[in-house]
């Protein structure tokens, strides 16, 4: 179909987003684990459409992030803005709808089982953000623009290129496919 090529870049920008953010926690975090076990569910009274696999598990865990020994959680999601299921919706609708489809997910689990916070992290492939993706953006840039001693505006500016940069990158690569240059080596064979 037209569409799998997308889809695998979807899939793909998702990982790199992930590992971008994972990235730049480490340098502002402690224990910074990616696809972390949660803890199994026992006798929690948890909402309908939450999650109650005790094998699921979140994108990115870390601790410090908004207080000292906190635990924050996030679930990365990537959406394609022209798909035939967003096509119809408004921007700020289908970003509304895709950041309440992981909180009802995942949050009372977060906050109810593992005691901790839970941002949904929801980005398009042409770089926008949710309003919870670009809060957790912006406090992720002043953490870092405090760790490295630079100025608030010039690390909010990087840690956005970063991410537009990097899902541009594997759309692109999901889209066209990996091209490499032709080394001496291959020209000669």
């Amino acid at each position: 179909s037209k569409l799998f090529p997308m889809m695998k870049a979807v899939v793909s920008t998702q990982s790199t987003g992930r590992d971008t953010l994972s990235n730049f926690l480490d340098v502002v975090c402690k224990d910074v684990v990616r696809e972390p076990p949660l803890l199994p569910i026992t006798n929690e009274d948890l909402p309908r459409g939450t999650t109650l696999k005790n094998d699921a598990r979140r994108d990115i865990s870390c601790r410090g992030f908004y207080t000292p020994l906190d635990r924050t959680f996030l679930d990365v999601r990537v959406l394609h803005s022209n798909s035939p299921s967003n096509a119809k919706k408004p921007l700020a609708g289908m970003y509304k709808t895709h950041e309440n489809e992981k909180k009802s997910k995942y949050i009372h689990r977060a906050v109810q089982v593992e005691k901790g916070n839970f941002c949904p992290f929801v980005m398009s492939t042409t770089g926008g953000l949710t309003p919870e993706a670009a809060c957790f953006v912006k406090r992720l840039s002043s953490k870092f623009s405090q760790k490295l001693s630079q100025s608030y505006p010039n690390v909010l500016g990087f840690v956005r290129r970063k991410l537009r940069f990097e899902s541009l990158r594997t759309t692109l690569m999901g889209v066209r496919g990996y091209r490499k240059s032709k080394t001496i080596f291959q020209i000669l064979t």
